[in-house]
């Protein structure tokens, strides 16, 4: 029965409320002890094997903790309300995303790099207006599949546990998967487990946002989903192009190009085919299909695994 209601819960929750603020967020403490392994990983170990120990170190931490917490008689399930809550972030991706798009518009180059900065991982510092706005419409749509849709899936078939295992691993990958010299070995643990835990929701978060385009205002959105795989393909990530891939094609606003990162300039693969550029009207619609897609989607997600644990 816990299951079949707390995904529901916690899904309108994050959508009202967005993350909790009152104390310090679970990521950001898991941040905190993957900073502590690093340093004991490097010195112990080579830096392959020791990204490896480090991620079965943290998930059986994960595993502890939040299945501990929501086991208790009588309170487990406002341990498991809250852990599924915090799990989810459509709240504050959209919050965020208007807030910086609203930054964007103010006609001030710095604030709009400012809010986008917080966003992003890459140097916005020379960005112009139009570089700014396809950043943001890449971040959006990369992160609906990693703050949404892949949490809400791991909840639904796994409860608040299995939701924590895969927030872990992404963790760990975003701040160790990076494929430069420091990190290629030991965030490859890392990394390849996010790219598993993430291979279906990403490519279920592509036709969540294809099946909401006429909601949206964007059409059918029917003949891309061949394209989509094609530039899905050209990513680095087995994962992250599906959605991005999607947003591009059904907009008609390509993304991907130069970008750059720690110093460095990267020629990311470019993504859809055709000519309008990004700019507010379409990032306020991106918002807003974003939210239509994860209502869907989450939803469909939510009905047909209940439905099949009523079956079997």
């Amino acid at each position: 029965m816990e299951l079949f209601w707390i995904p529901l819960a916690a899904f309108v929750i994050d959508a009202i409320f967005a993350d909790p603020s009152f104390f310090p967020h679970p990521v950001q403490l898991i941040g905190r002890f993957l900073d502590k392994l690093e340093k004991k990983a490097r010195k112990n170990f080579s830096n392959r094997l020791g990204g490896v120990l480090s991620l079965l170190i943290l998930l059986l931490l994960v595993f502890i903790i939040v299945n501990t917490c929501i086991s208790i008689p009588y309170a487990g399930w406002v341990f498991a309300l809250y852990f599924a809550w915090s799990g989810l972030a459509l709240g504050s991706l959209l919050n965020e995303g208007t807030k910086a798009v609203q930054a964007v518009s103010s006609g001030s180059l710095k604030e709009g790099r400012k809010a986008v900065s917080m966003l992003v991982s890459r140097d916005v510092s020379e960005c112009s207006e139009e570089e700014l706005y396809k950043t943001l419409a890449e971040t959006l749509s990369e992160n609906f599949n990693d703050g949404i849709i892949a949490p809400f899936f791991w909840l639904v078939l796994s409860g608040p546990v299995g939701l924590w295992l895969y927030k872990a691993t992404s963790t760990m990958d975003s701040m160790w998967g990076y494929k430069n010299e420091k990190w290629i070995d030991l965030g490859w643990a890392g990394a390849k487990f996010d790219d598993l835990l993430a291979y279906l929701p990403a490519r279920f978060s592509a036709m969540f946002l294809q099946s909401t385009a006429n909601l949206a205002g964007l059409g059918s959105g029917r003949g891309v989903w061949n394209s989509v795989a094609q530039d899905a393909a050209k990513m680095e990530s087995p994962n992250a192009g599906w959605p991005m891939a999607m947003v591009a094609h059904l907009y008609g606003s390509p993304m991907g190009g130069r970008a750059v990162y720690f110093g460095k300039v990267k020629q990311k693969p470019v993504l859809g085919s055709g000519n309008t550029v990004w700019d507010k009207h379409s990032l306020v619609q991106l918002i807003k299909h974003i939210r239509l897609a994860a209502i869907f989607g989450c939803g469909l997600l939510w009905l047909v695994v209940s439905l099949l644990r009523l079956v079997f």
